[in-house]
């Protein structure tokens, strides 16, 4: 059966195949999971795919493709098959990633500080002035540790000859690791036991990790030296593609998820707006790019921000991680320089290159790409340009002349790099019980410590949306993979949730809700209210005037109702009452147009309240909430029978009667409970 399986997965010619040695010939590490496959019935296949499309759903996990008609609703994207490493290989890829970290960090270091590379001609000064992530007011600033780098990301891709490439760095605001772990839990409940047998390394010790180093360098509270710091993650916002891991992490961690407007500097110290008042905030995991952190001293327009931030980091009472002008490091200008920064600074070669790289505001290296750029990518040397790759293969003559053309009038602003053949993996055909290839790329993540680097057994895995793509975009189409590292000793067991419970001692204290987070409360309690009222109605008006849904006393009541409806906004014309086809109409839409007022538009409202309280959700709530959404919106754009309404109503009402459950049976009775219990009896 395997080799059924097998025959008809294209084995790659060009490129790298992680699947296959040998033509028809899996590879050791990836026989376990296809075997498991091959003895699976096709039916428990499709159990399983479903089992991942309903959790990735239910669940919320999403990716925000600006543009896109779906917007925040659109699902993540998750393969049924992960991608898998061997232990020999991953400690390769491990020992460099370490090592990369540790030079990207003197680098930043060097650059904000002494400027030693700058001064010995190792790194030529527009890379760096020219750059406008070079954030000049945090020149000279002073790190604990000596740490600017404390969380890293760096994306992978295996070249055809079997090595692995470092195709570009993500230092400003890495993202993917909260949905890495995501993939983590949906994909391992989808294989239970292969992946207890196949010894999978865990991912929960690195969060761990994660969470304690943000500990171990943010300043003490109020200079003690014992105490726990409190720490919080800064996003920009539920309209940012990757809220849902900044939601995921802050639970995740244990961390309060604020934005810039939660947050004030006083006397030089970060402060957290709450109810009780303010409280001091010791560190921050940002999610939010340099230049828009600091109104006052960067970006003048931005409204995510905190004024003051830049001088309370100089002043040592705040950690912000990573650390403000990381962004530098993204440049594809310096790939070039880093194997001669790594002998300078560290004494030893780069343990894994990086993708060929030519800054075209050196003329030898102008001249090179001038004679080669029919074989080479060109591309923006600063991420602030948002210049779309040039492939040159795909240029004729008159497309070359004009990139020529280009280059030459403006070398600073563009390089070169050499034409990556993303290797391929396989992925399951949701339309068929079969193997496809993907081209794919692997995103890895490491957290500085006080001893080094540590890096995440695993990563994420991006894939493109063809078997021959050249470029891997979550926002045109692309998916992801789980990523599973084998171990062949034991395996540790650690878990961030907590599997007893410790006597703990009660004590009287303010609350770290914050003001905004407090009128959400109060809001999601008033829509929950409001919708659950509306739900009513409409099942109360459809029983009453919907099609074919006789009734003795309707002439009576009709008055009455149409009262209640205008009232709620559903009947807005004044004059005489509507026909029974115009009254049909309007209830219809009440249902299922947010366009409209009624049911959708207050489901609506609820759920972009509930965005901004997510990580205060618990997972349940969030599934019954999802659920509910779901069953109103189902027929959005589709004409459905009266009866059909009805049935989606009394979903609805159920739907609502459980989260006035959670509201009164699973919510601690705090500040924030008061205001959502406010909002719904007002």
């Amino acid at each position: 059966m395997s080799r059924e399986l097998l025959s008809e997965y294209p084995q790659a010619t060009d490129r790298y195949d992680e699947l296959f040695e040998a033509p028809q010939s899996a590879r050791a590490h990836w026989k376990p999971l296809i075997e498991h496959i091959a003895a699976s019935p096709a039916e428990r296949m499709r159990e399983r795919l479903h089992s991942v499309h309903d959790q990735v759903r239910e669940n919320g996990v999403t990716y925000n493709v600006y543009a896109d008609p779906q917007g925040a609703d659109r699902p993540w994207e998750l393969d049924l098959l992960p991608m898998i490493l061997s232990e020999e290989e991953w400690s390769r890829i491990e020992a460099a990633i370490v090592q990369r970290a540790t030079l990207l960090n003197k680098l930043l270091l060097d650059v904000y500080g002494e400027q030693r590379l700058l001064k010995d001609g190792l790194l030529p000064p527009a890379l760096v002035y020219g750059h406008a992530g070079y954030l000049r007011p945090c020149r000279g600033v002073k790190y604990a540790g000596d740490t600017m780098l404390h969380f890293y990301a760096a994306d992978l891709a295996r070249s055809p000859d079997g090595h692995w490439w470092v195709i570009g760095d993500r230092t400003q605001a890495p993202s993917g690791a909260g949905y890495a772990l995501e993939n983590r839990i949906i994909i391992s409940r989808a294989f239970p036991q292969l992946f207890r047998d196949q010894k999978v390394q865990h991912l929960a010790h690195f969060c761990a990790t994660v969470r304690d180093s943000l500990a171990h360098w943010a300043p003490r509270p109020e200079g003690k030296m014992s105490g726990s710091p409190y720490t919080v993650l800064l996003t920009p916002g539920p309209h940012n593609e990757t809220y849902f891991e900044h939601t995921y992490l802050a639970r995740y961690l244990g961390l309060a998820l604020v934005e810039g407007n939660d947050l004030t500097v006083r006397d030089g110290c970060v402060w957290l707006k709450t109810l009780s008042g303010l409280q001091r905030v010791h560190a921050i995991l940002r999610r939010l790019d340099d230049d828009f952190c600091d109104p006052l001293e960067l970006r003048s327009d931005s409204a995510l921000g905190i004024p003051g931030l830049v001088d309370a980091v100089r002043r040592g009472n705040v950690l912000v991680a990573n650390a403000l002008g990381s962004n530098l490091l993204e440049s594809s200008t310096l790939l070039g320089y880093l194997p001669n920064l790594a002998q300078k600074l560290l004494g030893e070669p780069l343990k894994m290159p990086s993708v060929a790289t030519w800054w075209c505001g050196e003329p030898a290296a102008l001249n090179e790409v001038i004679a080669n750029v029919h074989r080479l990518v060109i591309k923006g040397a600063f991420p602030q340009q948002r210049v779309e790759p040039m492939f040159g293969e795909d240029l004729d003559e008159r497309g070359k002349k004009r990139v020529i053309a280009m280059l030459r009038a403006r070398p600073n602003d563009y390089v070169a790099q050499e034409l990556v053949h993303l290797s391929q993996a396989p992925v399951w055909d949701r339309a068929h019980p079969r193997l496809l290839a993907r081209s794919i790329g692997l995103r890895v993540f490491a957290c500085a410590t006080s001893n080094g680097y540590v890096v995440m057994p695993g990563g994420l895995t991006r894939v493109a949306s063809a078997a021959d793509a050249r470029v891997i975009s979550m926002q045109s189409g692309g998916s992801s993979k789980d990523t599973w590292v084998l171990a062949s000793g034991a395996v540790s067991s650690f878990s961030l949730l907590r599997r007893s419970v410790q006597e703990q001692d009660l004590v009287r204290a303010g609350t770290n809700l914050s003001s905004r987070g407090v009128e959400n409360l109060f809001w999601f309690g008033r829509y929950c209210e409001r919708s659950e009222a509306t739900a009513r109605l409409l099942r109360v008006a459809l029983g009453r005037f919907g099609d074919n849904v006789p009734g003795d006393d309707d002439e009576r009541a009709r008055p009455v109702m149409l009262e209640l409806l205008h009232r709620a906004g559903i009947l807005t014309a004044s004059g005489p009452a509507p026909a029974d086809k115009e009254l049909s109409g309007a209830l219809r839409a009440a249902i299922t147009d947010d366009a409209q007022p009624g049911l959708a538009a207050n489901l609506r409202q609820l759920m972009r309240v509930a965005s901004n309280l997510r990580e205060r959700l618990s997972i349940d709530n969030w599934r019954a909430l999802n659920r509910l959404t779901q069953a109103v919106t189902q027929r959005r754009g589709r004409k459905a029978a009266f009866s059909d309404l009805l049935t989606e109503l009394d979903l609805a009402i159920s739907g609502f009667t459980t989260l006035s459950g959670f509201a009164l049976d699973g919510m601690t009775r705090d500040p924030g409970w008061r205001f959502l219990s406010i909002g719904r009896r007002l």
